[in-house]
């Protein structure tokens, strides 16, 4: 600890050192108190150096902590940025992957169009008959097929006739008959999607009761009894003499009975 009077400004140390020296001549309580002042004003300058030495531990403690949390934030986002190019490098590789996927899409894409076109141009493939270049005979040749049970093979036929005679008045008799098909094999949702297109394009076809009712009860074999339940009320209300209105109205009753039965109804 530095001595108490290296601490003292010079002139209040050359006015003390005066002092001090007139002591000789003055009286023995006058010095008493002159120590008595000595002595305050080296503890209240004692209490001052301490405070000062307390105040720069703070001040060197607060820098300290200042400098660890800088040094911390920086390892933090050095952190982030590793976890930010770690998640970009494996969205990167899953942008990738999917592009091969639909790389690989477009491949079977242009596969099917070529075969479509085959189709469309009536060329037949391997091992396949010829189709007729006659509509009337294309179109009995379809139906021949379809009562054999080639199923397949009147699919065929019925798609060429369709798509080489939009005119023909049995274009939509022929779509008729592709749902059909389906529906003989019990592949009822192909078979919606072919009925469908008869009551979407063919609105006022003699043959538009037979779509209602057959699409009713594709969605019947499906167990979908509300869908169901929309296209044979439409039949009832609409078509109330057609051929299939009775048995229409006995699955409706079937639909309003087991309508919570999931063996019956999903």
């Amino acid at each position: 600890m530095p001595r108490i009077f290296d601490l003292l400004p010079a002139p209040l140390l050359l006015f003390l050192l005066l002092f001090v020296g007139a002591g000789c001549y003055t009286s023995k309580e006058e010095g008493q108190a002159l120590r008595r002042d000595l002595d305050k004003l080296n503890k209240h300058l004692h209490e001052d150096v301490v405070q000062s030495r307390k105040e720069r531990k703070e001040l060197q403690k607060v820098m300290e902590q200042a400098t660890a949390l800088l040094t911390r934030n920086s390892a933090d986002v050095g952190a982030q940025v590793d976890r930010l190019q770690a998640r970009i490098d494996k969205l990167t590789g899953q942008v990738e992957e999917q592009q091969k996927k639909v790389n690989d899409l477009d491949q079977q894409l242009a596969k099917l169009s070529v075969q479509v076109d085959r189709l469309s141009s009536g060329a037949p493939p391997p091992n396949q008959p010829p189709i007729p270049a006659d509509p009337n005979a294309l179109f009995k040749l379809a139906q021949s097929k379809l009562a054999a049970g080639e199923q397949e093979e009147a699919r065929r036929l019925l798609r060429h006739f369709r798509s080489n005679n939009p005119t023909d008045s049995r274009v939509d008799q022929a779509q008729l008959m592709l749902g059909d098909s389906y529906f003989a094999e019990q592949q009822f949702a192909k078979a919606i999607v072919e009925y469908k297109k008869i009551l979407e394009q063919h609105k006022k076809s003699r043959i538009y009761p037979d779509a209602l009712y057959k699409t009713g009860m594709a969605f019947y074999q499906l167990k979908f009894c509300s869908d169901a339940k929309v296209f044979l009320d439409q039949l009832i209300k609409r078509h109330r003499r057609y051929r299939q209105a009775a048995r229409a109205r006995k699955v409706l009753r079937l639909i309003r009975i087991h309508r919570r039965n999931p063996a019956v109804c999903r």
